[in-house]
């Protein structure tokens, strides 16, 4: 790491024995999260395990999201306190107004715009909620410019951008945000969930596949993505549809599509697949909490995204599960997967390079256990505690 990167992640995160925090040990902090989508995202679930494992270390957390969300009744299961987040500016911003402005928190950290906004806006004639330091952690779509408006009004209430990635950083600072005004974050990797022994790994595959009819000469694929038109997932069934009818053998006729995840056009999707005449192969899941397991049924996992995820969690659980993984050209892809070592990488969008990727791995047995191999190497540096680790050094970093 050159002395740049060691900077935006923290000068002493080398040196410091695994576990360990500056100023830690002084006091408990009082912490709120602010997430404005209902959605059980990446995001959402990123943010649960954040506050899990501040909790754990003796922090106030508290959350304030809408009341319907996963992410609430999650943190509700927790014993952490929740505040609902109405949906529209005007509500969001009283709520968040008056959550700051009882003096129970000392730090506000939003997740996304929308929260962000809510917490600019709750400064508005109260000068104490103003004060209160705010941290944005930014995971994907950049528009916090220093010197455009709307973003330079939303970007002068971030005390510290917390970028997911160091492509994410560098956006920021290409969009005229102070290089001192950001952190790099990576979100992290259950590694406890999703490092499993190759016996047990045998194991699972073995089971989830049984139970989900596959043969064992089935070359199954999967994704975890929200089911909403131009997330990718239509660009996964016309690969799946050229892959499945590939003039050449062997075992294109064989592939089995696995889609994780829910969303507003699940129903559309649906007939995409049965128009692609790939329908009795593909396999929408609906959310799933055993993703272990699915992962451990896959022989390859597509990360089929046209734009944005800075850092995907998705894919890189994938990988610390050893499977091999095909991943579009975007972001901070490059970050976790180096063409043809840790995995592949295509142009987003791009159905017949995706399908000739698929292909690849599909007859280059040697080779794709070489790429998930490497894969399941490269994300262990991803691991829950560094996360939460390098988040309470940076919150102490904003109250001393």
């Amino acid at each position: 790491m050159d002395l740049q990167a060691t900077r935006r992640h923290g000068l002493t995160m080398a040196a410091r024995p695994h576990g360990q925090t500056m100023g830690a040990a002084a006091r408990s902090l009082r912490l709120l999260h602010v997430v404005s989508s209902p959605q059980w995202s990446g995001a959402a679930m990123q943010v649960s395990i954040l506050a899990e494992g501040l909790t754990a270390k003796g922090h106030q957390v508290s959350l304030m999201a809408p009341s319907s969300s996963e992410l609430s009744r999650r943190a509700r299961a927790q014993g952490l306190s929740v505040v609902d987040l109405p949906a529209g500016l005007a509500g969001s911003a009283r709520a968040a107004r008056r959550a700051l402005g009882e003096g129970a928190h000392e730090i506000v950290h939003a997740h996304d715009r929308s929260a962000l906004r809510a917490v600019a806006w709750s400064g508005i004639g109260s000068p104490a909620v103003r004060r209160i330091p705010c941290a944005l952690t930014v995971r994907g779509d950049v528009g916090y410019s220093a010197s455009a408006a709307p973003g330079r009004r939303l970007a002068a209430r971030v005390s510290q951008f917390w970028a997911a990635s160091e492509w994410v950083w560098s956006a920021l600072v290409r969009a005229g945000v102070d290089e001192d005004r950001i952190s790099v974050l990576y979100s992290a990797v259950d590694l406890k969930r999703f490092s499993v022994a190759p016996p047990q790994a045998r194991a699972m595959r073995a089971a989830t596949r049984a139970a989900m009819g596959f043969a064992d000469d089935d070359f199954v694929v999967g994704a975890a993505r929200s089911l909403a038109l131009g997330e990718g997932v239509e660009v996964l069934l016309e690969a799946c549809r050229r892959v499945r009818t590939g003039a050449e053998p062997p075992g294109e006729a064989r592939i089995r599509l696995l889609i994780a995840g829910d969303g507003p056009h699940r129903a559309a999707l649906e007939q995409e697949a049965r128009r692609l005449d790939v329908g009795d192969v593909t396999f929408f899941t609906g959310q799933r909490d055993d993703m272990p397991d699915l992962m451990a049924a896959l022989d390859c996992y597509v990360h089929p995204a046209p734009a944005g995820d800075g850092f995907p969690t998705a894919l890189r659980e994938a990988m610390a599960m050893s499977v091999p993984v095909v991943a579009t050209d975007l972001m901070g892809i490059r970050e976790i997967v180096d063409n043809g070592k840790q995995g592949l990488v295509v142009k987003p969008g791009d159905a017949e390079e995706l399908a000739r990727a698929l292909m690849r791995l599909r007859r280059d047995l040697d080779f794709a256990h070489r790429l998930g191999r490497q894969g399941s190497l490269k994300v262990q540096r991803y691991g829950v505690q560094a996360m939460v680790d390098r988040a309470e050094e940076l919150y102490f970093r904003l109250v001393r």
